[in-house]
């Protein structure tokens, strides 16, 4: 499934493999064990599956999304989670890709989802997925932020979009990032 994404996308490919290194240093430092550390690392390999049914004008438009276009791309984690569902062993994986664009203040999607609701891993994938995107050139953002200003836009974020206790580990691990 990570090949299928790949193909599509290269650039998920490597985005997805930093979130997962990212999101499994913050993991072993809060404490998880290997299995919860490697559901987790599973689940950011395959987080963005489901960009799959997005349409390339939309997922590589270099302006700004439409309301419309925001929605479609909205649809992608649970898109992800339809295609995981029948895959009954990968069941925990499933579940963090549904939620991994949820926000701590219940503003995030699909399911608009708060706090403790959402459960630890896609907290945490969340933060990895965000920082690895804020250092990453994009269509609609030619420069990346220097890790500097996506450390701060972390910080500023903290209880809004980010679990403030996954933030802390974070700020923890910065320096291995």
């Amino acid at each position: 499934l990570a090949q299928a994404i790949d193909a599509r996308d290269h650039y998920t490919h490597s985005h997805s493999e930093n979130v997962a290194n990212y999101a499994t240093l913050i993991a072993t430092e809060m404490g998880l064990s290997t299995k919860e550390v490697e559901i987790i690392r599973q689940a950011c390999e395959l987080h963005d599956l489901g960009k799959i049914g997005i349409e390339d004008g939309i997922l590589m438009k270099p302006g700004p999304l439409t309301q419309g276009e925001w929605e479609q791309i909205r649809k992608h984690p649970a898109i992800g989670a339809s295609i995981l569902q029948p895959l009954t062993f990968l069941n925990d994986v499933t579940e963090l890709v549904r939620q991994h664009h949820e926000r701590y203040d219940g503003s995030g999607y699909p399911e608009g989802r708060k706090g403790e609701d959402i459960l630890l891993g896609a907290r945490i994938i969340n933060l990895a997925d965000s920082y690895e995107a804020m250092r990453s050139a994009r269509f609609y953002r030619k420069v990346p932020l220097t890790k500097d200003a996506a450390i701060e836009e972390i910080k500023k974020n903290s209880g809004i979009q980010f679990d403030p206790k996954v933030v802390e580990v974070f700020l923890k691990i910065k320096e291995r990032l």
